[in-house]
């Protein structure tokens, strides 16, 4: 039933292209917003998932959104060529899954992505632009995901880039306890950040363009808030700096960070946890500076490709039975209204052969007239259980005769 279904995934992600082209395909919660409205204006069944791994459409049906994508590339001058992937059917189907359950991540097993795609799903449906079909679809993979985190070694020790950047930190300098951490931003990644570095009791300063935000969550995590405009000061008191801002664009410079290196080039360790990046890369080639962009944590932490782990095996299998199960469920679905057809015929046939029977028997009372006709309906239940049994499982639909 999955391979035959019209559920398709085209887009970008780590895999494909690297942070220099997936960054032109960062969508906003705004832009996100405006897509699905012209879609729902449009009648179209899709959702996009956008996060710093990938930007990925969803769909159901014979649209084309492929050819969108490619064009939306141009418009942002960034041709695709073959970093484009297209699945279809089972395969669409088997990569979302792979998608809820963190093995497509950047990094294995990360948690955040199973949020980013439930509020995908949501704004979608907010939008309307979602349907039965994507609805079986997209929570199975929501059930799938939620599996893996609890009955696998992925969920025992869940990982995140945020928690990844700390661990490439923390074997940098050693000991976090007496390094001087700075954090810029006060979304999910920036409080994960916080959050790893309140365990291994970094002090940490917070700096975000919102103070009241920065101020309660810096208290959340026994961090210090400070103000936007201390921001070289702030750079210039680190050991460590993560940056994870919304902005579109660089908020820390080449120039930032040579000045906060200083003229003797002290070293300074960056993490750019953005897309797209809030650092300029063009500060690589400050003296000191230490520069680890999401695809560096990438090569850093993961293991190589064709990498096998019980933990991946045992995530993968719980994968096939969400799977097996989704492909019943569509399978009963698509045989229920041919088995009510038959059902209802057969109703009817043992009503007409009940008839002929009792005129045939005669003058009967009005309990034995009963007993003849549950007799037939008995008959026909037991002939049409084991039918409807391998209708479902074959996923077919029953022919019922015209007239019948």
């Amino acid at each position: 039933m999955l391979r035959d279904v019209s559920f398709h995934v085209v887009g970008v992600s780590h895999h494909t292209a690297g942070i220099e082209l997936r960054e032109r395909f960062a969508f906003t919660p705004a832009e996100v917003a405006a897509w699905l409205q012209g879609q729902a204006a449009a009648g179209s069944t899709a959702l996009l998932l956008s996060t710093c791994n990938r930007c990925e459409i969803y769909w159901i049906g014979d649209l084309d959104l492929e050819a969108w994508f490619r064009d939306f590339s141009l418009s942002r001058g960034a041709p695709l060529g073959e970093a484009l992937l297209r699945l279809d059917g089972e395969e669409a189907v088997r990569h979302l899954f792979d998608v809820t359950a963190g093995l497509d991540s950047q990094i294995l097993g990360e948690t955040e992505v199973l949020g980013q795609v439930r509020r995908a799903y949501d704004a979608a449906r907010a939008a309307g632009t979602t349907n039965r079909m994507i609805d079986s679809i997209m929570l199975a993979a929501l059930v799938a995901g939620r599996r893996v985190r609890r009955e696998t070694m992925l969920g025992r020790h869940p990982a995140s880039v945020s928690s990844a950047a700390v661990d490439v930190a923390a074997s940098i300098t050693g000991s976090l306890a007496d390094a001087r951490a700075l954090v810029l931003g006060a979304g999910e990644v920036a409080e994960g950040v916080l959050k790893a570095l309140h365990r291994r009791t970094a002090a940490t300063a917070l700096v975000n363009r919102r103070p009241e935000r920065a101020a309660a969550l810096a208290s959340a995590w026994g961090a210090v808030s400070g103000a936007w405009d201390e921001l070289d000061a702030l750079l210039a008191a680190a050991d460590l700096v993560f940056v994870a801002t919304s902005a579109a664009r660089p908020v820390i410079t080449g120039l930032h960070l040579a000045e906060a290196a200083g003229p003797l080039g002290r070293e300074l360790a960056v993490f750019d946890l953005a897309v797209p990046r809030n650092v300029e890369p063009s500060a690589r080639t400050v003296p000191g500076i230490r520069l680890f962009d999401l695809d560096d944590l990438q090569r850093i932490c993961c293991p190589v490709e064709g990498f096998v782990s019980p933990a991946i095996d045992r995530a993968r299998n719980v994968l096939d039975k969400e799977i097996e199960r989704l492909d019943t469920a569509l399978r009963a679905r698509a045989t229920a209204p041919g088995l009510a057809e038959l059902h209802r015929m057969a109703a009817r046939l043992a009503e007409k052969e009940a008839d002929v029977a009792l005129a045939q028997l005669g003058d009967l009372g009005e309990r034995e007239q009963q007993v003849v006709r549950e007799m037939a309906e008995r008959l026909v239940r037991r002939v049409l259980y084991p039918v409807s049994r391998t209708v479902r499982e074959a996923g077919g639909t029953p022919r019922v005769a015209a007239g019948q």
